[in-house]
């Protein structure tokens, strides 16, 4: 099943790196070994911990635990004795190989929470930013509003489709669209969000920890005086992660499409 590209940007391309820190590993190994008298063993294990860090911040969360494994692996075949085994004959370096581990085990979480933080800092951005041109263009001329909010949303989300659908004297009608769709939707047949964006029980998923809009793709009714008088439409792209405050952001522009004639 394909990753979104916010997906891939939090976690990382973990396969590439596991096996570059796999190499890492080795190669520390084979350079340092005729040093393992001199160097220091405290000195190696920071060595091992900095290139399981850069796995991890590079390549993500399982690049980062691939790599921890590795080092600890490598350390323990180059640098504990026996020599070139992966016996221990002491608890002292039993105990050092189990640190080098955790220590990098703690790098790759880190990893992880960090390019989280920087990619949800981001999105909230996006969404103001968004938001923000809705409203304007709704002060401006409300028809306008439609169009911004569909090209925007789709950008923001990566979604297949994004839709405004308005009530008229025959039925709902749409006026604006981005994306494409194959079939058409059946929006009595779709999750509706409620008014804070919150996705219905039967219908939430995650990924990464993260709530997933549901695949077949979901509707916010837009109400005015407690009437509806049309619905936003998103039809996201497959698993793509989305925050509390963008699912906000997004009742928020169905409120402001609402009001914007």
């Amino acid at each position: 099943m394909a990753r979104s590209d916010r997906s891939l940007e939090i976690d990382g391309e973990g396969a590439f790196w596991a096996v570059a820190g796999f190499a890492a590993s080795i190669v520390i190994g084979v350079l340092l070994r005729p040093l393992r008298e001199s160097a220091g063993l405290e000195n190696v294990v920071v060595v091992y911990v900095i290139v399981v860090a850069l796995t991890a911040a590079i390549g993500g969360r399982a690049a980062g635990l691939a790599s921890s494994l590795s080092a600890a692996l490598s350390y323990t075949w180059f640098f504990t004795t026996p020599f070139d085994t992966l016996r221990i004959d002491s608890w002292e370096q039993v105990a050092t190989v189990v640190l080098l581990f955790v220590a990098g085990l703690l790098a790759s979480l880190g990893g992880r929470v960090t390019r989280r933080a920087r990619v949800e800092a981001r999105e909230e951005a996006d969404v103001l930013q968004v938001l923000t041109a809705v409203n304007l263009a709704a002060a401006r001329a409300g028809l306008k509003a439609d169009v911004v909010a569909v090209e925007g949303l789709r950008d923001l989300l990566d979604a297949r489709a994004v839709r405004v659908v308005r009530e008229g004297p025959e039925g709902d009608l749409v006026v604006a669209q981005a994306g494409e769709l194959d079939d058409e939707l059946d929006l009595d047949g779709l999750p509706h969000l409620d008014e804070e964006g919150r996705i219905p029980s039967g219908h939430r998923r995650s990924v990464g920890g993260t709530l997933v809009l549901p695949a077949e793709g979901a509707v916010i009714d837009m109400v005015r005086r407690n009437r509806r008088v049309g619905s936003l439409v998103i039809v996201p792209a497959e698993d793509r992660p989305i925050l509390r405050t963008t699912r906000l952001g997004i009742a928020a522009v169905a409120h402001a499409l609402a009001s914007a004639r």
